[in-house]
């Protein structure tokens, strides 16, 4: 079968025409971009069997094994009718199944995007569990430089995947979770397809990728609240359009709708002005991943590990002489029983009052201190170490935890992870607490406000990534099994109420999450960033490049630390320069990680010596209004040499290898219009850099900042 493009029924804006076949019940087989004329519409799907071809429109799962599903080409006396500039696409039922849907595509004046809804009537005992929602197909490969195509993924900080075509696998990100942002693109030179949702509530849905044999498919999955019988309306926008450019371009398309929201109700520097925010995490200061279990340079002192408590305040005012500025210590594997174990985390190691006199050293020398919470998830078993003895918190979780647990669909508690330490990191074998549950603000503020007793002063969620958690399906929890908005509700009004409370007793308390969530920006002051890192995780699929896409879009409104697994070495490392110069041309603070093992901060190699001194510089000077509180903008290439830079992705693993721009850079504006760039050195040797008809020569490790009149 061809489709007919004549006989398709049309929508278009300025950009963009998506065309819709009446023969095929509505599906979207035609998405073009019309100043180019390509088109984003996977032929080899569009022109498939009928009845034999996967959804090019919806798809209705059903059922609490969401086995049974349904799509456009299963609907009955379908109609696909234009209204002015709306389509509406009706199917009264689908098959024998007792269900009806109603999808609605609009355009509206002045935006280059269509706009689309769906409506499903479920009379069927079957719970809706989730809803496919538009099912865009593309082919494999757009045009003749697969190198040149790029997948604009919103996975935490935000990468690319390149080549996508030719990647076998894509993660599933959650929303709100890992997937920081609501929005996806796909582009070449020639043009792009943007896909987002516009969704100010929160609700639950999970983006994707499917493939076929020559085509991918967007699946974006929207997941309500699990209920047998009646009507699910989706409560906000499903958005397509093209666009010409790069994934900047992508990311200021989603920005014109972001800022608008809620959660950009003021902008980083208005909290900070206010209070809000605590000034002390927008001046310079060294984030430093530290383990209190660990080594000590004379291993045979101590038989290898020890209690290194005792070199905090000491460590601290190392670098402090190194750098010229404060610690914020950040002080890893500081709980009762090991790192990551967890509810049960006092004393603290080290003992109570050791650890009390530890954090108020480093108050009196102008040094702060935070640690990570381990979420809300529950330890039940786990192996230390090889040959240890099994920590085992089974019975207590029984006793306490399990009427609390996040449930699966089948109403029973869920449990993560394993035991075996070769198997599975962090917690373990585990289950996870629902935030609708009066346990999990016992867990989490009563922790938090105890920590802050102990003398920390920010306290992060670790663990509950972009503010992620597992759809619980409990129906004695509060809310509605499944879906919806209530997850991100419940960690809203708990994020809010730490935050709160803290801020009674020390106004300059400050709370954070595991990397950043574009729906929690107003109840955090800081988040946990991975900017710096390339070819592990967040960004460690195939063909993955990291790129700063959730700083493009929000960094006036957010702040974010780069901290606990950027590298630092005594020796030249390209990798450890290239992290730590990523950490200041994306804007976030410096920081660096060390771990278990021992380190002496003076040893540091020059040239990493030279970036951290340039970054406390530059957010002292001049820079600190564009790098702390401005609008990261369009940044244009410089024409400079590339270096080759490994990046370890694993115990075992060979390094990640990728070609970067000798000098990193990155352009900033401020809202009186002045703007600046920021550039860094990463290469082992000096490099001539030309800009704006000004030609200059970097050090390794040597960065500046050149402000621009305005314009």
């Amino acid at each position: 079968m061809v489709t007919l493009l004549a006989a398709l029924v049309w929508l278009e804006t300025d950009t963009t025409r998506v065309g819709f076949d009446p023969a095929r019940n509505g599906a979207m087989v035609s998405v073009v971009d019309k100043a180019s004329g390509r088109e984003f519409a996977a032929p080899q799907v569009a022109d498939a069997p009928w009845r034999a071809s996967a959804p090019l429109l919806y798809e209705i799962r059903l059922g609490q094994d969401s086995k049974t599903r349904l799509t456009e080409a299963d609907g009955e006396d379908v109609s696909v009718k234009r209204e002015g500039n709306t389509v509406v696409i009706t199917a009264p039922r689908h098959k024998d199944a007792a269900v009806g849907v109603e999808c609605r595509f609009r355009t509206e004046p002045g935006s280059p995007l269509v706009f689309g809804r769906i409506t499903v009537r479920n009379e069927t005992d079957a719970p809706l569990a989730a809803v496919r929602f538009p099912a865009l197909a593309w082919p494999k490969q757009l045009g003749g430089a697969p190198e040149r195509e790029f997948l604009v993924w919103p996975h935490c900080d935000g990468c690319l995947i390149q080549s996508p075509g030719s990647v076998g696998w894509f993660p599933q990100l959650p929303y709100p979770g890992g997937a920081s942002m609501q929005f996806m693109a796909l582009y070449d030179d020639t043009a792009g397809l943007y896909a987002a949702c516009y969704d100010s509530r929160g609700h639950t849905k999970r983006f994707g990728i499917d493939r076929g044999k020559d085509f991918l498919r967007l699946e974006l999955l929207h997941l309500p609240p699990r209920a047998p019988r009646g009507e699910w309306r989706m409560e906000y926008d499903v958005v397509v359009g093209t666009f010409r450019g790069d994934w900047q371009t992508a990311a200021n398309l989603y920005k014109s709708w972001a800022v608008k929201q809620p959660w950009c109700r003021r902008t980083l520097a208005e909290r900070v002005a206010d209070g809000d925010v605590p000034r002390w995490l927008t001046e310079p200061s060294l984030f430093y991943a530290y383990s209190l279990r660990g080594q000590l340079p004379d291993k045979s002192a101590t038989g290898g590990w020890t209690n290194r408590l005792p070199q905090v305040v000491e460590q601290a005012e190392s670098w402090r002489g190194l750098l010229g500025g404060p610690t914020t210590f950040m002080l890893m594997a500081w709980e009762k029983k090991g790192p990551w174990i967890t509810p049960d985390y006092f004393p603290p190691f080290g003992g109570e009052q050791a650890f009390k006199a530890a954090t108020a050293e480093l108050h009196a020398k102008g040094h702060r201190a935070l640690v990570f919470l381990s979420g809300l998830k529950w330890t039940l078993r786990k192996v230390m170490r090889p040959g240890t003895e099994m920590l085992d918190d089974t019975a207590e979780f029984e006793k306490r935890g399990a009427a609390s647990a996040i449930c699966g669909p089948d109403g029973t508690v869920q449990k993560f992870g394993d035991p075996d330490p070769d198997k599975s990191v962090g917690t373990g074998e585990h289950a996870q607490i629902c935030p609708a549950t009066p346990l999990a603000r016992e867990i989490l503020l009563g922790v938090s406000l105890e920590c802050q007793r102990l003398g920390i002063d920010c306290v992060q969620a670790d663990q509950i990534v972009g503010g992620g958690m597992p759809i619980c399906y409990s129906a004695s929890h509060g809310h509605a099994p499944g879906g919806g908005t209530w997850c991100s509700d419940a960690l809203y009004k708990l994020f809010d109420e730490i935050r709160r409370e803290g801020k009674k007793r020390d106004p300059n308390f400050a709370f954070a999450i595991e990397e950043p969530g574009e729906f929690f920006i107003p109840v955090l002051d800081t988040c946990h960033t991975r900017d710096y890192a390339q070819g592990r995780w967040p960004r460690d699929g195939a063909k993955t490049i990291g790129v700063p896409l959730f700083t493009h879009v929000y960094h006036e409104f957010a702040h974010g630390y780069g901290g606990d697994s950027c590298g630092v070495s005594d020796k030249p490392s390209l990798t450890s320069l290239c992290q730590q110069a990523l950490n200041l041309v994306c804007g976030k603070t410096p920081g660096v990680a060390v771990w278990t093992r021992p380190y002496d901060p003076k040893a540091t190699d020059a040239a990493q010596q030279r970036m951290l001194r340039s970054h406390f510089d530059l957010w002292r000077g001049p820079a600190r209004e564009f790098l702390v509180f401005g609008e990261r903008v369009a940044t244009p290439p410089l024409n400079v040499p590339t270096v080759k830079h490994k990046f370890w992705v694993g115990t075992g693993k060979p390094p990640r290898e990728l070609d970067l721009p000798a000098v990193l850079h990155s352009a900033w504006r401020l809202p009186d219009g002045r703007t600046g760039t920021v550039l860094a050195c990463v290469s082992d040797k000096p490099v001539a850099v030309e800009f704006y008809g000004k030609t200059m020569t970097l050090e390794p490790g040597q960065a500046v900042f050149l402000e621009l009149a305005s314009r």
